[in-house]
């Protein structure tokens, strides 16, 4: 995945328990699990935001991915824009959104509890390593940063 998703890149790691934890401290209803891979699932079921929030292709399969979201309706938002009178869904949306809702919504999180480690690519140079790690001190937290255990084989690694 390192080739995939950024070869300078970092994967920040957590746990299931401590990501619900963090949400439950939400006010917002919050909802968390594992993505679901292919349509089969999808096949005769009526449209349903939250099926195809958790749904990928089946090619991301290997990903294993956990998805949490916060569901914060806006009281004046109106329905999903996706689906149509007929309970059918659109690719896009059908109208644009009331010029009065917000594009997102931030919330706060403390990830000295959430993350439990930062893992750095195993082709990053030293440099990037070091200018992470900088970082994470810069911000006052105590978050292990390590080097992914696949940089003693990067020459190895297609």
């Amino acid at each position: 995945m390192w080739k995939e998703y950024g070869t300078e890149g970092v994967a920040i790691t957590s746990q299931y328990k401590r990501l619900k934890s963090a949400l439950n401290a939400m006010s917002d209803r919050a909802y968390i699990g594992q993505v679901r891979y292919g349509a089969q699932h999808l096949l005769g079921k009526t449209a349903n935001i939250f099926r195809y929030i958790t749904t990928k292709r089946s090619k991301y399969a290997h990903e294993q991915e956990v998805r949490a979201f916060l569901w914060v309706p806006h009281a004046h938002a109106g329905i999903n824009r996706h689906i149509d009178g007929e309970n059918r869904l659109h690719p896009l949306p059908l109208t644009h959104p009331p010029p009065h809702v917000s594009k997102g919504e931030r919330r706060r999180v403390d990830l000295q509890a959430l993350v439990t480690s930062i893992v750095v690519s195993p082709w990053a140079s030293p440099t990037t390593l070091d200018e992470i790690n900088q970082s994470v001190r810069n911000k006052g937290d105590k978050i292990p940063v390590q080097q992914s255990g696949l940089s003693r084989y990067a020459a190895l690694l297609p």
